[in-house]
């Protein structure tokens, strides 16, 4: 895994960041160590067990590209990270960059390749960082769960989709200051992305930022995540604050990307971290670094150096379990690469100064500058140790791995001669990758360089289940290792190298591989020595001559003789063997005369190998021991006195004729079955039987058992039944009974236990239930495993479910019922046929198809307007199928004007509370229906709120009898106020003080006959009046009237006609009173007939043009 960002890739990424117009701030950790300007990043790396101890690959294109991050896939395979803004060629796959930004130098975006266990490049992994206003990212780790799925971890600015767009494969990143976001993501082992998670940081200044560093994942599935962040950050429904750049940790669900818990720390000074492990208990340990105090919680620790490693241990629920300080006086100390075993046993690799002590071990800096230190702080610390390696100049370790057997491997870059323990490489280009390999005492097993040419440099490292090792790194131009050249494409190219590190191994030191093979691996021997030729030379070997006894036993015949020949003894068959009496010396040969060295040559000996106990033989033929002399020992080699074939030592009838060999030798058998009639229950019936009590009885099956009480005579494997279902008892049984005392026809996970619903799985019983291959479903035929243990069945009836995984559990069965949609993940969705779904609400709707996952009252939103479709859950949407904006008297309806009330329509009505002025914002109710909304602060506002009226001059909406425009006067708006003087005369409203009468003419006018008349005109003119002013009837008929569905003409918004002369005017100052008096009214044109003629050209149902013409001529009828 990547554990830092080097010097390189800072200059890079601040490079890409200036060119590309945005002023992203670049985070600046504590300096690691300083390093050359290199113009590229960092290399790549693979690995995994195949037909071959070494695999070299690489993948180029035409800019530089580094391989930052590898890791291990449980097939076998590698997957390997970096960035890129070119199209990349990895054998046959190919990847183009997405990024609005891939033309600028230096990368733009993520990539991740695949490899298989034979090397091949099977797959390229992006994101669409077109995606929106498009994006850039930098991955800083991969990590890789227990079934292949793969985690990627980083920080990125603008708009990134992982896959096809949704909430759970987009990022977005596009605050104003253009600051950095962390982000993690998962894909399936084939580079399929599944999720996709962001933190989001409140920016306020020029320092906030999130970014990730490390990750890890247990074996239940859950992310560990930490890195840095400055000021307020949501990680995911928790958000932490910082005012300087702290570390964060993070526990997510692995399998959904939430959130579990996140905690925080750092403390005064600059705070740093590099890498994180997983512990025993599945907490989890980080490398930090500070350069002045660490505060986590309760725990301190303060800085002795010029920056101190702190190692931070945080149990599973984000305890903080204590804290590990390292450092040396006027010296940077960094842990960058950290691995815990499943001991509990800590392996750290980092850079230092001076003499550091921690766990047990202590290292000493010895090589100038800042030098390599690879340490194991063991639980017991009796085995803690520490290795120191580096050149004159300031070293680091870009890699480390462990294997199964406690092995460290670690690896980096050289740019002089380099040293471990008593081993050493030299420098042939300006940059040389190695790698060395410790014991698991920290002893260098091997040490290898990888370049010869001009650039190559190794900068990560891992190790998979069959502890091979896979490197990856950077290189210019070509190179060959072990046999394979390579070639760059471009600027510097990612190269890859998977060995077995056991073919690297020289044990002993001499320069010679064990897998050479060095003949004599732990003992020194460069000249290779070896006499007999073995595989063992000279310098090891305790037999010279290769017979099989070790010079000292002692070899009678060690050397000047035979060879490569060896030394046996068979005691079944003595004329086989080679050296009877194992002294050494050949038997057909010259070298030995007297075999079975018992005193008598083998030319006169008739029993040439006589018989004896091991080491070698004892007895020496004497006229005691052999009175013949003829080599045969009488006790066991000469008698045989009934001459039945049977020596006498071994016959148990001596004097008696005999033929068997069973249950004694030499003996009568009358019925010829080798059994003697002593020991035969059936002497008069050949027979084989042995077991249950009756020996050589006939046994038709050959299994032992008599047939009289065999309970399956023709079947050898089974002679007892106790339940008769057909399935044997006894031990052998195929196949076994697995329930003995009860019938049953089970046959798939046991046999002959009950199978209640006929599908060849048993019913479960005690001591065997689901987790021992149960029928999980011992009532339904079509299924009978929960993978999930969620309650629905793995099968599934669906035949044409053709994007459903391989490697998802259940088959297809026809009929299948309760069918898990999910069988890989727990769930309790039921809606829309899917079961078995993750419903993290519990709605029974599947997350996936759920719009409101967090929300268990609603699901579905037709419309997409944010408001839930179910009316009775929480916010349901007043309009379910139109998108709407309106808030207040009903959710997500269409608000022309926004001000939150929704538009009228034929079901939603201004009584239900809907908008009477759609179309202006500041108006939504006129209770007294004269067109003036009651918002009096608002357009127009209704001065007269409750009373209809149609004044527009002084104030609006108030009673304006004459119509002029001015209000009438009341109690509240006086003439003062500019209310209507004459209320009852259209074309005056200010007051003017009357002018006494002094002529004749004025008096005529005040006389009886002139009364009279004045009281005629006053009557007509009431009457007409009434006529058309009149409003009770109409004024009745609007209220009565249904709301109608579409929006009411707002009075801002409809062409009144012209204004008209009244026909009721008074004369002209031109015309005498009589003539006024006597004069015809002259018929005139009808505005309020007009107005609603105009309504009705327009579209208007009458009642609604005959209601919306009532509101401004109040008389008018329709």
């Amino acid at each position: 895994m990547r554990t830092h960002l080097n010097a390189a890739t800072a200059l890079l990424l601040t490079a890409l960041m200036l060119t590309s117009l945005f002023a992203i701030q670049q985070h600046n950790p504590v300096e690691v160590l300083p390093e050359d300007d290199l113009s590229f990043d960092e290399p790549l790396l693979t690995s995994g067990r195949s037909s071959s101890t070494s695999i070299l690959a690489a993948g180029s294109g035409a800019n530089s590209e580094f391989g930052d991050h590898i890791e291990a896939l449980p097939n076998g395979g590698w997957v390997v990270g970096s960035e890129f803004n070119s199209t990349l060629t990895y054998g046959s796959k190919t990847l183009s960059p997405t990024s609005p930004y891939a033309t600028f130098n230096g990368g733009a975006e993520f990539f991740l390749a695949i490899m298989d266990e034979k090397g091949a490049w099977s797959n390229l992994v992006g994101a669409d960082h077109n995606y929106g206003s498009g994006g850039l990212s930098f991955i800083t780790d991969i990590t890789v769960g227990v079934a292949g799925e793969i985690f990627v971890s980083g920080y990125f600015y603008g708009e990134i989709a992982f896959g096809a767009p949704n909430p759970n494969t987009i990022i977005s990143n596009t605050n104003s200051g253009f600051h950095d976001e962390g982000f993690i993501a998962k894909a399936d082992p084939m580079g399929n992305w599944m999720w996709a998670k962001s933190f989001t940081t409140l920016v306020n200044g020029t320092g906030e930022n999130s970014r990730t560093t490390a990750m890890q994942v247990d074996m239940m599935g859950n992310l560990f995540v930490t890195g840095t962040f400055q000021g307020e950050t949501d990680f995911g429904g928790t958000s932490l604050n910082a005012t300087s750049q702290d570390i964060y940790v993070a526990k997510f669900d692995g399998n959904q990307g939430t959130l579990s818990w996140v905690i925080y720390g750092g403390g005064i000074g600059t705070d740093s971290v590099f890498d994180m492990a997983i512990t025993p208990s599945n907490g989890v340990k980080i490398a930090t670094a500070t350069t002045s105090i660490s505060q986590w919680g309760s725990n301190n620790y303060g800085a002795v150096g010029a920056a101190d490693a702190v190692i931070v241990e945080i149990d599973p629920n984000a305890a903080v379990l204590g804290l590990t300080g390292m450092g040396t006086p006027n010296q940077e100390t960094l842990v960058l690469q950290m691995i815990v075993d499943g001991s509990g046993d800590t392996y750290l690799s980092g850079t230092f100064g001076g003499t550091l002590s921690s766990g047990g071990w202590t290292a000493t800096a010895a090589y100038g500058g800042n030098d390599i230190f690879i340490a194991k702080s063991a639980t017991n610390q009796a085995n803690s140790w520490a290795t120191v390696s580096g050149t004159s100049a300031t070293d680091q370790p870009r890699g480390m791995a462990i294997t199964s057997n406690g092995g460290v491997a670690f690896g980096g870059f050289l740019t002089s001669t380099f040293y471990v323990g008593s081993r050493s490489l030299s420098i042939q280009g300006s940059y040389d990758g190695f790698a060395v390999g410790l014991s698991p005492s920290g002893a260098v097993d091997w040490i290898e360089k990888i370049g010869a040419g001009d650039d190559e440099l190794v900068l990560s490292m891992a190790s998979n289940n069959s502890d091979y090792l896979g490197l990856a790194g950077t290189f210019v131009g070509s190179f060959t290792h072990k046999g394979t050249q390579i070639t760059s494409g471009g600027g510097a190219d990612v190269f890859a190298w998977v060995f077995d590190p056991a073919s690297l191994k020289d044990t002993d030191g001499d320069g010679v591989l064990d897998s050479a093979p060095d003949n004599c691996p732990t003992v020194p021997n460069s000249n290779q020595a070896n006499t007999d030729g073995d595989s063992q030379g000279d310098a090891c070997d305790s037999d010279d001559d290769n017979d099989g006894l070790t010079d000292n036993f002692p070899d009678n015949c060690p050397r000047n003789g035979e060879f490569n020949w060896t030394s046996s003894r068979d005691f079944n068959d003595p004329a086989s063997s080679t050296d009877w009496d194992n002294d050494g010396c050949k038997d057909d040969s010259a070298e030995d005369t007297d075999d079975d060295n018992d005193g008598v040559n083998d030319v006169d000996d008739t029993c040439p190998r006589t018989s004896y106990s091991p080491p070698r033989p004892s007895w020496v033929s004497d006229s005691t021991t052999d009175i013949d002399g003829d080599g045969c020992r009488d006790s066991d080699e000469d008698t045989d006195d009934d001459g039945d074939g049977f020596e006498d030592a071994a016959d148990d009838c001596p004097t008696v004729i005999g033929t068997s060999t069973m249950g004694t030798d030499g003996c009568l058998d009358s019925d010829g079955d080798m059994w003697s009639d002593t020991t035969d229950d059936c002497p008069n019936q050949a027979g084989n039987s042995t077991d249950g009590g009756l020996n050589a009885c006939p046994d038709g099956d050959g299994d032992g058992w008599a047939d009289s009480i065999d309970d399956m005579p023709n079947d050898p494997t089974v002679w007892s039944d106790s339940d008769d279902d057909g399935y044997g008892d006894n031990l052998g049984s195929t196949p076994a009974d697995a329930c003995p005392d009860t019938p049953g026809t089970s046959t798939v996970d046991r046999y002959g236990c009950v199978d209640a619903d006929g599908d060849g799985l048993s019913t479960p019983t005690a001591g065997w239930g689901v987790d021992s291959g149960a029928d999980a479903f011992p009532s339904d035929p079509t299924q009978w495993s929960d993978f999930d243990e969620d309650g629905f069945g793995d099968n599934y009836a669906n035949g044409t479910w053709f994007d459903r995984p391989e490697n998802w559990v259940g088959v297809l069965i026809s009929g299948a019922t309760d069918q898990d949609a999910c069988p890989m993940q727990p769930g309790t969705s039921w809606q829309n046929g899917i079961l078995g779904c993750p419903d993290s609400d519990g709605d029974g709707w599947w997350d996936v198809q759920d719009v409101f996952p967090g929300e268990p009252t609603q699901w579905t939103d037709v419309d997409g307007d944010g408001y839930g479709d179910n009316q009775s859950g929480v916010n349901p949407d007043g309009c379910v199928n139109i998108a709407g904006n309106s808030t207040i008297d009903r959710l997500g309806c269409t608000d022309t004007d926004g001000d939150g009330r929704s538009d009228p329509e034929l079901s939603w009505t201004v009584v239900n509370g809907a908008d009477e002025f759609r179309l202006e914002s500041t108006q939504w109710f006129d209770t007294d229906g004269d067109g003036y909304g009651d918002e009096l602060t608002g357009f127009e506002g209704d001065n007269c709120p409750t009373v209809s009226g149609f004044s527009d001059s002084d104030r609006f909406g108030c009673p304006d009898t004459d119509r002029d425009g001015y209000s009438d006067p009341d109690a509240n708006w006086t003439l003062a106020d500019g209310a209507d003087a004459y209320p009852d005369d259209p074309f005056t409203h200010i007051f003017v003080e009357p002018e006494p009468i002094e002529s004749e003419e004025e008096n005529f006018f005040a006389s009886p006959i002139m009364l009279v008349v004045y009281g005629l005109v006053v009557l007509v003119l009431a009457g007409l009046g009434f006529m058309m002013t009149r409003k009770g009837d109409g004024a009745d008929v609007a209220k009565q009237l249904p709301n109608v569905a579409m929006h009411q003409p707002m009075q801002q918004q409809v062409v009144m006609p012209a204004v008209q002369q009244n026909p009721y005017v008074q004369p002209t100052p031109t015309q005498s009173y009589a003539q006024a008096a006597v004069a015809p009214p002259v018929p005139q044109p009808d505005p309020a007939r007009e107005y609603y003629n105009g309504l009705i050209a327009q579209g208007y149902p009458a009642e609604s043009a005959v209601s919306y013409t009532a509101q401004y001529f109040p008389g008018f009828q329709g």
